[in-house]
């Protein structure tokens, strides 16, 4: 097949000269094609980064979040929700560093069954206002009701835990979660 030429078509008297293009038995006129084409192609980008950029943020950010002890270490608490006697908190802890981030038994407290230990029994809700401290409850036969068997967080990765506590008076609308290890995260708000 004999490759098409190209025949530009148009006028000096104040409008700008517009290429066309024979291909495919039509005329093509390049300029508005490659206008739109290119209009497209930006309201998609914008598009995909507007809608990107908001979902990322508040993933990372959540309704609170607390760096830890190591390095590049943060917990982001996603939600803490009321249900009949109980609230239940979820949270992610990132490790954004280079090094293994070592649960073990780091994360525990005493006075649950152990289970295989690596749990998250020592978190606590503090309440400012009544000057309380909630621990993680616990069920008949004394395992806590909160993420257990726990790996270590391997470099740059992630993990989603979660654990759940009494509920404080109807009146407690934010409270402060200490996370052990690290930094006590203030004004979460109970759903």
């Amino acid at each position: 097949m004999a490759p098409q030429s190209t025949i530009y078509h148009g006028t000096v008297a104040g409008r700008i000269a517009v290429g066309r293009w024979r291909w495919l038995g039509g005329s093509w006129n390049l300029s508005p094609l490659a206008a739109l084409v290119g209009a497209i192609a930006l309201a998609a980008a914008a598009a995909l980064a507007g809608a990107a950029t908001p979902a990322a943020s508040a993933a990372v950010e959540g309704i609170g979040s607390g760096d830890g002890e190591q390095t590049g270490s943060r917990a982001v608490i996603t939600d803490l929700k009321r249900g009949g006697s109980t609230v239940t908190l979820k949270f992610t802890i990132y490790n954004d560093s280079n090094a293994e981030l070592n649960i073990g038994g780091r994360f525990n407290a005493s006075g649950y069954k152990e289970n295989g230990g690596r749990s998250f029994s020592g978190i606590h809700l503090l309440d400012s206002v009544s000057k309380k401290k909630y621990f993680v409850a616990a069920d008949s036969d004394g395992n806590c009701l909160c993420s257990e068997g726990v790996n270590d967080v391997p470099p740059k990765g992630q993990v989603s835990l979660w654990a759940k506590f009494p509920a404080p008076p109807d009146n407690v609308q934010k409270i402060t979660v200490q996370i052990p290890h690290f930094i006590p995260v203030d004004d979460v708000p109970i759903k």
